[in-house]
């Protein structure tokens, strides 16, 4: 406490002595007073801040980036406890960035006068160093230890040489900064060998043979300047009077072509900012250092500075533990991995399986893993499948030490099934395990490892019943499970007759068929086999009709789709008149009152031009300067517009498109004087007009192009959250408020329908990773405003090209295919009689039309 105390009074004296310096230069006592007024404001408004953020944390202690501020302010008010207390409270939950390390450790070292202190700074630079690397920190644990000991003692020596040793197994391969730690090691030996040369010649000669190792060490490395060291090793090699060894010069010259293959990368990581091009570049940096160079050690080196900048790529981590788990196959070295690992990137569930397996390989005991599982619950895992991937891999471990004849491990495992599939049901509904992976694995474990089918059956059962039911690649999987496990032909029979009638005609019964009877010539009889054969064409029968009546409908509502599309044209789109046909339906003459005027009319009348809107005039300049707005009210007006665009810019032009009698179409163009205010006209996308969220898109000259953009991501963004579960009545100021203390929001969209009211999903976007993750971990599962709220990360499905779609499918096989048409479901018979006719028909009068009943006759092969 004295020496905070003095450390306290120390920035007061500054602090007095920069007023006075202040004073004498000013001259003035009202300037003085003026600044320290000022001074007490600040110190007030951040004892006052530092309150609020205190409050903050009691709420949300996960919360990173209200942290850092803390331990801001806390430095500036000089409390230096308090500052001690929020470092550690922040060490608890992430590993902290080179920066703070670095600012923690020079205000300990400031502080470090007794022995006992000294030795608390170097347990606090071996927990700093254990984070990330950080060429840095170990820089200034090396200048640490040469201050503060007593490079006279042989005990010291060894400790700073113990201390250089780690930092160069650490840092020494680093090819950028490994420099520094090799240049270090090698002054301090020649510091000692300068101060033995008055000493004995076996000291000095010992002492040299340290220093010509290093350099032989160093210059076997590839690293970034490694012409300068070898200049210095020939000077050194002059002082002794020696040659350059054969195998020194070949190491040299080895670590030079390994430095000119990865030198491009390392220049290109130079200029890169966005954290993914960096990790393009580490991605292509490890396939080189993996499949050409294959040093573990230097590999290990690279996926340390790969995590050390990049720590929230989990994808890296998963490569870091795999490969350290494989190749070194050391339980300290694998558990160390791992256990930053999950400290980084707590969300992801692949990491945490993969940890459970490995403790299950070194024989870790059960309440290790036990505790590594619900360290995983609690930490927030980011999707279903993370979760499903934890409870997968604690209920194979349980698996494979159960015995048969351990009730209690039996049960244990019983209810580690129960606990999963009910979690999942819980947290995501049908979607936490969609493919019944669980219940699956659950029964094979009944059947095959307890031998109790009905069990199996249950459970089979339960699987059948979440959706399944009518899938004819299901119910094979569930008479291959009964199969393989009980061979009961009874029990497979039955399931047979249940699947042939509840799988749709649209689901290929086939399959089932051929099963069936494939399964009766091999386990059945002349009365099973005639009983499967009736039953299967019976079913195939209706199969057929249903399929017939599908054709039919298909072919009337496709009919009708393009007798309205056409209808639809010919209001757009001026047809020329017919000829008058003869006949009492196709005219009638009229005598005027005259007597002496015929007037004739036609069903072919002369059209009459209809009423155009307005379109966009196709001038390339005025489009840029143009914006589409779609999904407006009906019975908006041109003034509501303009007073609502307004505020992005000077409107030239509001052309609001209607139809022929003057009604709005629900969508207009708006033209601005400048491009610039085009820009911050797209930024109000999806803001409310009258109760409905307006579509603004820029104005496309081209109609083909006027297709809707999807404009947002369809992959994982880990600074964007999707939220589900809110309430109709949730405002985007709502969430804001909710979301704002856990970090900077660059974002949030309420998703609505077209009428405006709320889907109860949103997107929160932050600026950082971090941040993004904590509000996650802390609201998801959280009741917000009578909701319970499902808080994710944002990842949803791909979306794909209608167009491409359209026209082709992706088949087995991996390429596209030919979508089928709906002729392809015409029977059999009628493709027969259409190839057996050599001659084609006749073409049919050209009065006589048909009408869909004649069409469905011909199609169907009826007189």
């Amino acid at each position: 406490m004295e020496i905070q105390q003095d450390l306290k009074d120390g920035y007061e004296n500054e602090k007095i002595g920069f007023e006075e310096n202040d004073s004498h230069v000013d001259g003035s006592e009202s300037s003085d007073t003026d600044d320290s007024e000022k001074e007490r404001e600040e110190h007030y408004a951040l004892e006052r801040r530092v309150v609020e953020l205190r409050k903050e944390l009691s709420k949300s202690p996960n919360a990173y980036n209200t942290h850092v501020e803390l331990i801001s302010c806390l430095k500036k008010l000089g409390e230096l406890d308090q500052l001690q207390h929020a470092r550690e409270s922040m060490h608890a939950i992430y590993p902290l960035t080179e920066e703070l390390w670095l600012d923690w450790l020079r205000d300990e070292i400031k502080l470090s006068l007794s022995d006992e202190d000294k030795k608390k700074v170097e347990s606090l630079f071996l927990r700093a160093t254990g984070d990330y690397l950080s060429i840095d920190i170990w820089v200034e644990y090396i200048q640490f230890c040469l201050a503060g000991m007593d490079i006279g003692g042989a005990e010291a020596l060894e400790k700073i040489r113990t201390v250089m040793e780690e930092a160069i197994r650490h840092g020494g391969l680093h090819v950028v900064k490994g420099g520094l730690l090799w240049d270090s090691y090698r002054d301090f030996e020649m510091a000692i060998y300068q101060s033995t040369k008055a000493k004995t010649e076996t000291e000095n000669i010992n002492q040299a043979k340290k220093i010509t190792h290093l350099f032989n060490r160093q210059l076997s490395v590839p690293l970034l300047d490694m012409e300068r060291t070898w200049k210095e090793y020939n000077d050194w090699l002059e002082i002794l009077d020696q040659k350059v060894e054969t195998h020194v010069k070949a190491s040299y010259d080895k670590a030079k072509i390994q430095l000119e293959k990865i030198s491009p990368l390392e220049d290109t990581l130079l200029i890169a900012v966005e954290n993914d091009d960096k990790a393009a570049v580490y991605r292509t940096y490890l396939d080189l250092e993996m499949n050409e160079i294959k040093d573990p050690s230097r590999i290990q080196a690279l996926f340390e500075r790969v995590v050390a900048e990049i720590p929230l790529y989990d994808a890296f981590w998963m490569d870091y533990c795999k490969y350290v788990d494989r190749q070194f196959k050391t339980a300290e070295t694998t558990f160390a991995v791992f256990r930053r690992a999950v400290r980084n990137c707590p969300w992801n569930g692949p990491i945490w399986a993969s940890y459970i397996f490995a403790a299950e390989r070194y024989e870790k005991e059960d309440s290790f893993i036990s505790g590594l599982v619900q360290n995983a619950f609690v930490a927030g895992l980011a999707s279903a499948a993370d979760l499903l991937a934890v409870w997968l891999g604690f209920i194979e471990y349980l698996v494979r030490k159960c015995k048969s004849d351990d009730s209690e491990q039996i049960v244990q495992l019983r209810e580690a099934f129960t606990r999963a599939t009910e979690h999942l049901h819980q947290s995501f509904d049908i979607e936490g395990d969609p493919e019944c992976i669980l219940l699956q694995y659950w029964a094979y474990f009944e059947a095959k490892k307890l031998n109790n089918m009905p069990k199996a059956r249950e459970l089979w059962r339960q699987i059948m019943g979440q959706g399944h039911g009518k899938s004819a690649q299901w119910w094979l999987a569930r008479i291959q499970f009964e199969r393989a496990h009980a061979n009961d032909v009874t029990e497979v029979r039955k399931l047979f007759v249940k699947s042939i009638n509840a799988v749709t005609s649209l689901d290929w019964p086939e399959l089932i068929v051929k099963q069936w009877l494939q399964f009766e010539r091999e386990e059945g009889d002349l009365q099973t086999m005639d009983n499967a054969q009736l039953r299967c064409d019976a079913r195939m029968e209706k199969v057929k009709k249903e399929r017939e009546s599908k054709i039919v409908k298909d072919l009337d509502t496709g009919k009708g789709r393009k007798r309205g599309k056409t209808e639809e044209n010919h209001d757009s789109v001026s047809i020329p008149p017919k000829k008058a046909k003869i006949g009492h339906n196709s005219a009638s003459t009229t005598k005027s009152d005259t007597g002496n005027t015929t007037e004739t009319r036609t069903n072919a009348s002369q059209p009459v031009k209809p009423i155009t809107s307005p379109q966009p005039i196709a001038d390339p300049c005025r489009h840029a300067n143009t914006v589409f707005l779609s999904n407006l009210d009906f019975n908006i007006s041109e003034e509501d517009i303009r007073s609502t665009m307004s505020s992005s810019g000077t409107i030239t032009d509001i052309r609001l498109v209607r139809d022929y009698k003057q009604r709005s179409k629900g969508f207009c163009y708006v033209e601005f004087s400048s491009s610039d205010e085009v820009k911050e006209a797209l930024k109000r996308d999806r803001e409310p007009l009258k109760g409905r969220p307006m579509f603004i898109s820029p104005s496309e000259p081209d109609s083909a192009l006027k297709h809707p953009a999807f404009k947002y991501q369809s992959t994982l963004e880990k600074k964007k959250l999707f939220v589900k579960g809110l309430a109709s009545t949730t405002t985007k100021e709502d969430l804001e408020n909710l979301f704002s203390k856990f970090g900077i929001l660059k974002d949030v969209r309420l998703a609505t329908f077209r009428t405006g009211i709320s889907k109860g999903i949103a997107y929160v976007e932050f600026e950082d990773e971090v941040s993004a993750t904590m509000a996650m971990n802390k609201t998801d599962g959280t009741t917000f405003q009578d909701r319970v709220l499902t808080v994710a990360l944002s990842n949803p499905p791909p979306r794909y090209d209608k167009k491409t779609t359209d026209r082709e499918e992706l088949s087995l096989g991996g390429g596209a295919r030919e979508r089928k048409t709906q002729l392809s479901f015409v029977p059999i018979s009628i493709l027969r009689q259409a190839k057996s006719s050599t001659m084609p028909p006749p073409p049919p009068p050209l009065g006589a039309q048909k009408s869909n009943a004649d069409f469905r006759s011909m199609l169907l092969n009826k007189k």
